[in-house]
């Protein structure tokens, strides 16, 4: 997919769960599902934060979650954006150069803003 289809998906998802707050930050909590070539997190609460700087980034910022095992920063420029069924954003990637990512999906289910 394109990097501009992955923005408009990616805009569209947090426009219509208005997840960006009064000072344009898009900050929430959702369920997230993360497997990987060696591993998987199912439904787990997680902070997320949107960055629409240049190329967007989906950013999962969470303690618990070990970078080396689990893809923690989605990029558009590289990574498929799919917005489900309008519940929920589904990004599929490949992490080349660490084999314990490989082919991995991620599913976010928003939930709420940080705050207003």
């Amino acid at each position: 997919m394109e990097p501009m289809d992955n923005i408009q998906i990616l805009t569209t998802f947090v426009e219509e769960n208005h997840l960006m707050n009064s000072h344009s930050i898009v900050d929430f909590m959702a369920l997230v599902t993360i497997k990987t070539a060696k591993n998987k997190i199912t439904n787990q609460e997680m902070r997320i934060m949107v960055s629409f700087d240049d190329y967007p980034v989906l950013s999962i910022l969470e303690d618990e979650i070990d970078p080396m095992l689990y893809p923690t920063v989605l990029k558009t420029q590289w990574d498929d954006f799919d917005y489900k069924d309008n519940e929920y954003l589904q990004i599929n990637g490949f992490h080349a150069k660490n084999p314990n990512i490989g082919k991995y999906s991620v599913k976010i289910i928003p939930l709420h803003k940080i705050k207003e």
